[in-house]
């Protein structure tokens, strides 16, 4: 096959590297992490989903290859990968050779795949530790482990299986919670991207259009842009809003509907999540505006306090706190602020958590708790913050207020002083989203 340059490094070496190392210096002494790559999975018959790369082993390695295993020690990397051949190649265009892995990855010991079995009794031989993601694949599980035990009893033959076995999140998950500042500004291109989508969508939505044109149009931002859906787009005309997981987007807007669109760009595997509500008409209603400030209000505070030292629960209870206030102020709540906080009952309209972490993943690894209390937030992590209010469409509830779903979500950094929002550039303001429709 002719080289067609498709195999460049798609994160710089010296990224790469520092990722490794620093998830070396965390490993056991005389320890091995191995980490795999995906399985590709069927989406019907015999045709399959788009192949996409396990998010451990590509934030290691920067490989998109369908078949490989990453083993690192603590001061070595080798990487296993499964060549291209001519019969794949006619199929699915040119696969990365071992020379072009290695440049690809900055890894220089890389190896054939088929060496892997006959490679693996003398990796793990010996060693402290064993970092493996069990779970995943029963068939692996039972090779590795087996092959563990079967070290661990011949020890008068002068083996030994690893000491024991650690799930490779327990570091490599804690290392990926802290972004890089080229991590960061990965996510403010692919930032850039939804925004771009969103405005076009504000912009064009009518009524009688159907949630699915709306769609299609994002889907036209994105792959121009050499991106994909981050995740499965929520594109919610009118009561629908109130559907937290709405992805059908098969129905037809009508006159005076709010739209409820989360929907985000994903680009070399980095993600934004983003959620805006806006009328499709040129206008929202009085009713619609005193909903949708009282959203924005909890959002502007949550993210104001999104700084080091806070946690995902202090800045969920700063949102939920302008949420209730503004509902006491509407008479959808008629008991005390202190008693709606006290007996949750907030949660008739507000029922989900106002934020999450995001990355390589869209809710991205990361522990929210160490030894059961909040974690306080560093600089260089990165969440999303996102309250919202879905009125249900109750007899007791005034009329001008049923079935109307609003979620305001955007991406936060943590940094050293204030919180930098990643996805400023979607329009927020009534006034802002208001322009945009005239």
């Amino acid at each position: 096959m002719p080289d067609m340059g498709r195999f460049s490094p798609e994160i710089p070496h010296e990224e790469l590297k520092q990722r490794r190392s620093a998830c070396q210096d965390r490993m056991d002494p005389g320890s091995v992490l191995m980490i795999y790559t995906a399985p590709r999975r069927i989406m019907s018959n015999d045709v399959h989903y788009r192949f996409r790369q396990d998010s451990d082993f590509y934030y290691l390695t920067g490989l998109p290859v369908e078949e490989g295993v990453l083993v690192l020690g603590p001061e070595k990397a080798c990487v296993y990968v499964k060549p291209g051949t001519p019969e794949k190649e006619t199929w699915e265009g040119p696969q990365p050779n071992l020379d072009e892995t290695a440049e690809m990855s900055g890894i220089q010991d890389v190896r054939d795949l088929e060496g892997l079995n006959k490679d693996l009794e003398s990796w793990i031989n010996g060693i402290s530790a064993l970092y493996y993601g069990y779970g995943s694949d029963a068939g692996r599980d039972a090779e590795i482990l087996g092959l563990s035990q079967k070290l661990l009893i011949r020890g008068r033959a002068g083996t030994s299986g690893p000491e024991r076995v650690v799930h490779p999140a327990r570091i490599l998950h804690e290392l990926r919670l802290v972004k890089s500042s080229w991590e960061i500004q990965r996510m403010q291109e692919t930032a850039e991207i939804t925004a771009r989508a969103h405005r076009e969508i504000i912009a064009a939505a009518k009524p009688g259009m159907g949630e699915f044109e709306l769609e299609a149009i994002l889907h036209n931002v994105f792959r121009k842009s050499d991106a994909i859906e981050a995740y499965p787009s929520i594109v919610a005309g009118g009561g629908r809003a109130c559907i937290l997981h709405y992805i059908k987007n098969d129905e037809t807007l009508q006159k005076g509907d709010l739209v409820l669109m989360d929907a985000a760009a994903a680009r070399g595997y980095i993600h934004s999540d983003v959620t805006r509500t806006f009328p499709v008409d040129e206008k929202f209603t009085e009713p619609q505006k005193e909903l949708y400030s009282i959203v924005l209000r909890s959002q502007q505070k949550a993210i104001a306090s999104s700084v080091a030292g806070a946690t995902m629960d202090s800045v969920h209870d700063d949102a939920v706190s302008v949420l209730v206030d503004g509902l006491i102020e509407l008479g959808l709540i008629k008991e005390s602020k202190d008693e709606c906080l006290e007996k949750k009952s907030f949660r008739r309209f507000y029922m989900h958590r106002t934020g999450h972490w995001i990355g390589y993943d869209v809710h991205d690894v990361g522990s929210y708790y160490i030894q059961g209390k909040p974690r306080p937030f560093e600089p260089g992590m990165v969440c999303t913050v996102e309250p919202g209010l879905y009125i249900p469409g109750d007899d007791d509830i005034p009329e001008a207020y049923r079935n109307t779903g609003i979620r305001i979500e955007d991406d936060i950094v943590i940094t050293e002083g204030a919180p930098l929002n990643l996805t400023s550039g979607v329009p927020v303001e009534i006034e802002q989203i208001e322009e945009l429709k005239c």
